[in-house]
């Protein structure tokens, strides 16, 4: 019997690295046979527990185990030097409880470079589903801090999720949403930059674009979600970066309830109003979010100002793309993203639409990585007119940055994939970076420093091109250009469901009725737009629904 209690030290020995945590299942290795009859067995998940610090004896599964404690050897040890280039986790020189046994779970933890632990961790107990269920609502129902943050404390398993995305909506249910995001929404609204813009008349345009999603968005939802479910297109779009960003997940519920708030101030509508249609919108977000971000949160700030939405081999994949940053590179690099990012704004008519960031993603040794999707840069299923015949060579870029988190004293990255950092200098603790350009046809390209100067130049050049045909618009058109850029957030989800030509992708007549009085006057649709979703009396943003 063992004479070990579950999450107890189990030992502990030097480590070969500094590694990331890791866990695996322990397995005696006390002869060739032993090291033959695992070949065929799950390797991966093993962590070797072993006397000698001989490198031979293991050295036909070494590079495929979870983990190795050596009981014998040092760090000259030529198993503690393999194990390094490998990058598997190695305890040498280690001393491990006696009731240690095979099967057991155990987790590798690097403490310094003198002593790294060993913990056997409980088996993980069985989740109620309907308790968790219960608990997710509960969580939901809670009211965070002044920015609306609330530790988010609910197991959510495969089966805890599934259960989630197939419960009916009730009233009760979609009130409960309602109010969520709206404490949700209004402190990220206080806290964002501002609402002006040199070329966009930003009040008009924001107010009736949301509007017009409170129109349309019931409608064209029915239509993609009778084709495709927002479960299932929330699984793909989970799959794999420079797709579609999940901003445009996010703008599904909230610009939609922006709009339905801003007809309440207008006295439009009123609270209880189209009860059936704000299900079916808000339903829909909440399916898509769940599925697409799989760990049962709905916000980044829900998930602690963090996405990691993209699997683990995903992230593997785009790691495979990062060489380290040399100095002679980092200006080039930055002009890159800066280049692209700038022509992205432009492009989304002075918004973050085309940029996303998710992570931070453990990588080992101790650094981190963020994915900063850049998406659109070429026409599409979803492609807006006034980019018609503005080609860069890829549809989408994904850069791939690593760095030590231990570099800011803060690090978020907000509900719509803005990362903010203290200090603010994150491209400058950047180590390795990936510059990964996706074709049309799904390729991934992989573009070296080199290519970095030729590519920039070429998207300044669309840029000057694109700049010049909104400089030549009246205000009106920009007005309706911004309108329709917004008003279309659903297109990404009706291309992969293959129904964009199914669906009026037209302003609602119902929202040209308001314009241009009184939202096509900046003050006016800034009164509404601000009263509406911010200096109100409400806890949150949105109207409750009951």
């Amino acid at each position: 019997m063992s004479s070990i209690t579950d999450t107890a030290v189990a030992g502990s020995g030097v480590p070969s690295y500094r590694f990331e945590s890791t866990t695996g299942v322990i397995r005696r290795f006390v002869s060739p046979q032993d090291v033959i009859a695992s070949l065929d067995e799950d390797v991966e998940s093993m962590v070797a527990l072993v006397h000698s610090g001989g490198t031979t004896f293991l050295s036909p599964i070494l590079g495929r185990l979870a983990g190795i404690i050596a009981c014998d050897g040092t760090l000259r040890s030529h198993l503690a030097i393999v194990s390094r280039e490998f990058e598997v986790p190695c305890l040498v020189g280690a001393v491990v409880d006696p009731g240690l046994s095979d099967g057991a779970t155990v987790r590798l933890d690097y403490v310094d470079g003198d002593r790294a632990t060993v913990t056997v961790e409980a088996e993980p107990d069985r989740v109620d589903v309907e308790t968790a269920v219960d608990q997710w609502w509960e969580y939901i129902r809670r009211v965070g801090d002044d920015i609306a943050v609330k530790d988010f404390d609910v197991v959510v398993t495969e089966e805890v999720l599934d259960a989630l995305i197939a419960e009916p909506l009730t009233d009760a249910h979609l009130d409960d949403l309602v109010q969520h995001m709206g404490r949700t929404f209004k402190p990220e609204m206080t806290r964002r930059s501002g609402f002006t813009s040199e070329l966009f008349p930003m009040m008009p345009y924001m107010s009736m674009s949301t509007i017009d999603d409170f129109h349309t968005y019931a409608t064209r939802i029915r239509t993609i979600d009778a084709t495709m479910s927002a479960q299932e297109i929330g699984r793909r779009l989970r799959g794999q970066a420079g797709v579609a960003s999940p901003l445009w997940t996010w703008m599904a519920g909230y610009h939609y309830l922006t709009g339905r708030q801003n007809l309440i101030q207008m006295g439009v509508v009123a609270p209880t109003d189209r009860t059936d249609d704000i299900r079916t919108v808000v339903d829909f977000w909440r399916r898509l979010t769940l599925a697409q971000r799989g760990d049962g949160t709905l916000d980044n700030k829900d998930a602690g100002f963090t996405n990691r939405y993209l699997p683990d081999d995903e992230v593997a994949s785009l790691l495979g793309h990062v060489t380290p940053l040399q100095a002679a590179e980092k200006k080039a690099f930055k002009r890159l993203n800066a280049t692209v990012t700038g022509y992205l704004f432009l492009h989304f008519t002075d918004s973050r639409v085309g940029i996303y960031d998710s992570g931070p993603y453990p990588v080992g040794n101790g650094q981190v990585a963020i994915v900063r999707d850049l998406l659109c840069l070429r026409p599409s299923a979803f492609a807006y007119p006034w980019a018609e015949g503005l080609h860069s060579p890829y549809s989408a870029l994904s850069l791939v940055l690593t760095f030590d988190p231990a570099s800011f004293d803060s690090f978020e990255i907000n509900d719509w994939g803005t990362t903010f950092t203290e200090p603010d200098q994150l491209l400058s603790e950047v180590t390795t970076v990936g510059v990964v350009g996706h074709t049309e046809s799904g390729e991934r390209v992989n573009l070296a420093p080199d290519d970095w100067p030729a590519l920039s130049a070429d998207i300044s050049r669309i840029h000057g091109e694109l700049y010049q045909r909104f400089a030549d618009m009246t205000r009106e058109e920009r007005i309706f250009a911004a309108t329709t850029m917004y008003s279309w957030g659903l297109k990404p989800f009706a291309a992969l469901a293959g129904v964009v030509d199914d669906i009026d992708w037209s302003i609602s007549p119902d929202t040209l009725a308001l314009y241009p009085g009184p939202l096509g006057d900046d003050e006016k649709a800034g009164v509404i737009f601000g009263s509406a979703v911010v200096a109100n009396d409400m806890p949150g943003s949105f109207s409750p629904v009951l």
